[in-house]
């Protein structure tokens, strides 16, 4: 049986951008190239480390930091 060439290869050419996080995983990634966006569930999205070398990753929360705590 022979799978045609489509479905092996990758319908994502990156890099993207993150433009929008949904409840239940749902991420929006937007192409600079084309200025399209669309949503993908947010397990298949995979870092970007723009010519990094070893030792210089660091990290990225998504998470919305926690607002300030107003007690003197």
């Amino acid at each position: 049986m022979s799978w045609p060439e489509s479905k092996l290869h990758s319908r994502w050419d990156g890099p993207f951008v993150i433009t929008n996080i949904f409840p239940y995983g749902i991420v929006e990634l937007k192409d600079e190239n084309t200025n399209n966006t669309f949503q993908v569930n947010g397990h298949q999205i995979k870092l970007f480390h723009e010519a990094s070398t070893v030792g210089e990753m660091g990290s990225i929360s998504l998470m919305e930091p926690a607002p300030p705590n107003d007690t003197p």
